[in-house]
């Protein structure tokens, strides 16, 4: 008998959708300006960066949402890699990884792994808004250059954590695809469906 659960409420849904798309328009418009070239599919450097520049502030807005809904919810302690015992279960997922280990270490809602990815992304955003204001060249954030040594470099970082947010990124998609298909249909659907064990308590799994 097949039961199913809750795993992923609609904001969550809604909101890694939506940043699916927003992150992956700014990216793709970053390259574009970084390296221009008609493949990429922009009419020019002014509509990449109108596109990036408009992708801003809904990632801004998407990040702020998120904040909120895991200080609001506590999910955040599944989502972010902060206790001792998170540290101490790298180790089996970098030999699951790296193909030491055949059997996929055991897991809370989300694996060390892409807890890590997640704790990442959260960390480049800092650099990516500063490095990004820099490159403006608002006189009234120019003050910001003191942390990145001028605008040069501030490009340089900027075009770096792209490179190391798309690494991620990738890494990301591939633990999701190899590690359980239930928890990834569990994106599109909301639930896990397990089988149900005579004589457990509904929500335990087999």
């Amino acid at each position: 008998m097949l039961f199913k659960r809750l795993h992923q409420p609609w904001e969550i849904r809604v909101f890694h959708w939506l940043f699916t798309i927003v992150i992956t328009i700014k990216l793709w418009s970053g390259f574009y300006i970084s390296f221009p070239h008609p493949a990429w599919g922009f009419n020019g450097m002014y509509s990449a960066r109108m596109t990036h520049a408009l992708m801003t502030p809904t990632l801004a807005a998407l990040l702020t949402f998120r904040i909120y809904f895991a200080l609001l919810t506590r999910d955040w302690r599944q989502i972010f890699i902060w206790r001792r015992l998170d540290f101490k279960q790298i180790r089996p997922w970098l030999r699951y990884f790296l193909f030491l280990d055949d059997e996929t270490p055991i897991q809370e809602k989300y694996s060390i792994a892409q807890r890590l990815i997640f704790t990442a992304m959260f960390l480049t955003m800092p650099v990516f808004y500063t490095t990004g204001v820099i490159m403006l060249n608002i006189p009234f954030f120019r003050w910001l250059n003191v942390f990145y040594g001028g605008q040069g470099i501030s490009r340089i970082v900027h075009y770096l954590f792209s490179v190391f947010l798309l690494a991620i990124i990738a890494v990301h998609v591939y633990l999701a695809m190899t590690t359980s298909i239930e928890r990834l249909r569990a994106m599109f659907s909301g639930y896990l469906h397990h089988r149900k064990i005579p004589g457990s308590k509904e929500g335990e799994e087999n």
